[in-house]
């Protein structure tokens, strides 16, 4: 990956014109879906239009591609085929994984399972330990029509605190389920922040006009920029394990959690003197 998507948009696989625009629109990622938003007799028609858009076609932003679900020969044919020469396709989305059984079947390539059945919930460590896997992904919709519940914070709360868990033990970054009503943009920042707040590297979008407000929720403002450069600063400069900053008590922890900070804005911690 470039860099772990803020905001990953889901897009149609079969709107390649939709790319270029989104990007437009502010996107930092986006998720070419071949599962849920092609119908099942336009599957291999957008797959092939897909591979042959992206030999003529490079984007900056990262893209993210869905394939259908690996345990059937059709996502194993997305993945072959978009694998077959070298195109701008920074990971793979790989639906309904409930155990690491298929990842073990796929190439070097990079993997974000996306986790929405109780199953994948119950064997996430198995999923996340996978050496492919770069990331996780939460699929509130799938997940919350298993279990019977709404997709409100708390019915899902379990399940987001166990791919935070595991995403920290594996060193991936985790991405939280899209919030489903476009318009009500005050809930979608309440939780944003609240999935930031969890331990969420980004959340996924459905819509242009979300993407806006994900992104002010998870980066960092100016003043958490410059005190993370200034706690950075002071602790190189001193030979303890242990500093005071403005009556803060500093440590490696703190450290690594400043670094991750700076990384969301685009600074590499290492230029910090």
């Amino acid at each position: 990956m470039i860099k772990f998507p803020l905001s990953p948009i889901f897009i149609p696989a079969n709107k390649l014109d939709w790319i270029t625009k989104t990007f437009e629109r502010g996107a930092d990622s986006i998720i070419l879906d071949l599962e849920d938003s092609v119908t099942e007799t336009h599957k291999k028609k957008a797959r092939e239009d897909l591979y042959l858009h992206l030999i003529d076609n490079k984007y900056e932003g990262n893209l993210i591609v869905r394939v259908n679900p690996i345990d059937q020969d059709l996502g194993l044919e997305d993945i072959k085929k978009l694998t077959d020469i070298d195109l701008s396709i920074d990971a793979f989305m790989v639906p309904k994984i409930e155990d690491s059984s298929f990842l073990s079947k796929l190439p070097e390539i990079n993997v974000i399972p996306l986790l929405e059945t109780p199953r994948s919930i119950q064997n996430i460590a198995d999923i996340a330990s996978q050496s492919i896997v770069k990331g996780l992904a939460l699929g509130g919709a799938d997940l919350s029509a298993s279990l019977g519940s709404t997709m409100d914070w708390d019915s899902l709360l379990y399940a987001r605190s166990k791919i935070i868990l595991e995403a920290s033990i594996n060193n991936l970054f985790s991405i939280d389920s899209p919030f489903m009503d476009i318009n009500d943009l005050e809930s979608l920042e309440k939780e944003s922040k609240k999935s930031k707040s969890l331990g969420f590297d980004g959340k996924a979008a459905i819509h242009p006009n979300q993407l806006e407000v994900i992104q002010k929720s998870f980066l960092p403002s100016d003043e958490e920029v410059k005190e993370a450069k200034n706690i950075i600063k002071a602790f190189n400069s001193s030979s303890a394990a242990v500093i005071a900053y403005e009556g803060k008590m500093i440590d490696q922890p703190i450290i690594l959690s400043m670094e991750k900070r700076l990384r969301l804005v685009g600074i590499d911690p290492k230029t910090i003197d």
